[in-house]
Formats: C-alpha cells, sequence, structure tokens
C-alpha cells in the first residue's frame, strides 16, 4: 500500500507547540521505504520538503509551508544479540524516550540522559541533542542515511559525523535523511539504571516547564571560544558569570533570567518563569508572537551583556 500524500494539512496539531499554518502536502512515515516514498513525491514535483519528528525544536510558520511536510513517527526498537555487543538499534521515527526505556529494560546503560530529550533519534542525531551531560555523539555508532541527490542509502559512521554542540554533518547536508540509528551503549544493571532514568525525570520536573507547550531550549548555550565572550572581560564586568569560566559555555537560560526577561511576553507567548531558556505557548500565540519574543530577548540580552545568542530551534517556513 501506497504511503498516503495529504494535501493542504494544518501543521500545529504536529507540533509541540500547537503553532503553524497548513502544509501543501503533508505525509505521516514510519518505515524506511516510507521515507524514501515520501522523498521521491517531493523530488518528482521540484517542490522543497521539511522534515518533522516529534515536532520539537521547531517553529512553524503562521502562513505554513509551501512543500512537502514529512512527519517520521514511530518505527521499531531492535536490541542486538548480546554477543555482539551492546547496541540498540532504532528507527528514525521512534522518541528518545522509548529508545531510552529499552536500553533500561536490556540493562544498557549510558544513555539515561536520552530521557530529558523530547524529540525522536533521528532529529537527535542531526542536532546532536544533549542534556544532564550526555550528547548523542557519546552513544551513537552509525546511522542509516538515505541522500535524496543520489536516491541512495549508505552508512556513516560517529566519526564522520562531525558532531558539534547541537551541531553535525547532517545540517550541512540536508540532503542526507536518516532513516535509523545504531547506539553502543554499556552492560549494567537493570534496576539501576531504570532508578538513574527516574532520578533524571524527577529533576526535569522540577526544572522544566514538562507537559506546556514548550519545544525546549530557544537558542543554544553560549560558548566562551566566540569572539564576542571574551572570558576575562566578561567576568571582569559580570561577576556572576565566573561560575561558568572553567565550563564550555554559558548556560543561556543565566543570561536570559539575568536579564530579567522571565514573564516577559508576546500575546500568548511567554517566557517560563521557571526555566527562561523555555518559551510557552498558553494557549493562542502565533509563531509571530514567538518570533517577536525571541527578537526580544536577543535583544535585552545584548544590551546587557554584549553577547548575542543564537536559535536553536528550527524556523519552517519563514
Amino acid at each position: 500500500m501506497a504511503l498516503e500524500i495529504k494535501e493542504n494539512m494544518l501543521l500545529a496539531p504536529y507540533t509541540i507547540y500547537k503553532i503553524g499554518g497548513p502544509a501543501r502536502f503533508f505525509a505521516e512515515a514510519a518505515s524506511g521505504d516510507d521515507i524514501r516514498y515520501a522523498l521521491e513525491f517531493a523530488t518528482n514535483r521540484a517542490l522543497p520538503f521539511v522534515i518533522m519528528g516529534a515536532g520539537s525544536n521547531m517553529l512553524v510558520s503562521d502562513g505554513g509551508f509551501d512543500g512537502v511536510a514529512i512527519r517520521i513517527n514511530g518505527g521499531e526498537v531492535r536490541v542486538d544479540p548480546p554477543a555482539d555487543g551492546e547496541r540498540l538499534v532504532c528507527d528514525a521515527g521512534v522518541m528518545m524516550a522509548r529508545a531510552v526505556l529499552a536500553a533500561a529494560k536490556a540493562g544498557f546503560g549510558g544513555f539515561e540522559w536520552g530521557i530529558g530529550v523530547p524529540g525522536t533519534i533521528g532529529g537527535s542525531v542531526r542536532g546532536n541533542a544533549g542534556c544532564f551531560g550526555g550528547e548523542m555523539r557519546d552513544v551513537l555508532e552509525s546511522a542509516e542515511i538515505f541522500d535524496v541527490s543520489q536516491n541512495s542509502k549508505f552508512k556513516i559512521q560517529n566519526s564522520e559525523c562531525s558532531f558539534g554542540y547541537r551541531d553535525s554533518i547532517f545540517k550541512k547536508h540536508p540532503e542526507w535523511i536518516i532513516l535509523s540509528a545504531t547506539l553502543r551503549l554499556k552492560s549494567g544493571d537493570a534496576d539501576a539504571i531504570q532508578q538513574e532514568v527516574q532520578r533524571i525525570t524527577m529533576e526535569r520536573l522540577g526544572k522544566q516547564d514538562i507537559g506546556t507547550k514548550c519545544c525546549g531550549c530557544i537558542f543554544k548555550n553560549t560558548a566562551w571560544e566566540r569572539e564576542d565572550t571574551d572570558r576575562e572581560k566578561l567576568t571582569m564586568q559580570f561577576p556572576e558569570l565566573a561560575a561558568f569560566v572553567n565550563q564550555s559555555h554559558i548556560p543561556t537560560s543565566f543570561l536570559l533570567d539575568r536579564a530579567g526577561l522571565k514573564g516577559t511576553r508576546m500575546g500568548s507567548a511567554v517566557i517560563s518563569p521557571k526555566h527562561a531558556n523555555f518559551f510557552i505557548n498558553e494557549g493562542t500565540a502565533s509563531a509571530e508572537d514567538v518570533r517577536k519574543l525571541i527578537e526580544r530577548a536577543k535583544e535585552e540580552v545584548h544590551k546587557k551583556f554584549g553577547v548575542l545568542i543564537e536559535e536553536e530551534i528550527q524556523y519552517v517556513g519563514f
């Protein structure tokens, strides 16, 4: 049965923000064959395409997307035989939480932090997602890729992914679509691993706006190595930044907080009073509300610290 391609589908229901206009065409794909069919549909019509996973870390324009929106959703999680090492093979549309729980049940450790990432495996590999001290580059062994430009599949190893902070080779090659990922984990005690997953979950609940219309962090953390973040100059001018001087990044939530932005709003979009890098849709926020709030935050942080903060969120249809 061929994949169903729908026309003029509203994208808001498929994003965590519940914001966004219609896509000219829309497809929900779970298997590699489904994904390839949807991509061929787009390329045969010379239409742009966008890959959606869980719809986290994404802001869709109020005007929608004049192309093919492909939602990669679901798929399988497979545990390799123990004799072949502690490997977990996940289709791109598998939610991170589902993969973490499958790993924990199998007694595979080193991936507990992934419970804090609200997206899919594919999106997490593409953005080198991370939290609680872990990143995808720490656990990815390889990924299966479909190259739209060549209409062919290939496998890429971790060492070839050019992983950086919230970055990877996949952002430089939008024609490379992740079909699945193989994670190499560590053998451990299943009960202890599950307890660590629960501990991280409780810590998230205390610090983040879980369950709200919030797509995660809007901005990347701010690297010290940038030209506009001179450690000596900034820490002399702002002594409170000395707490992060031995880290690679300044938490952007700290900069937003110290700029007095918690609780700031545009329409129904508001900066969380709990975590300043979380922008919440309180019900009827538009994409334009969120964009204006992002610009206000960038202006205020630059005014106070002289630092230009950079978005982590992906814009679609702008």
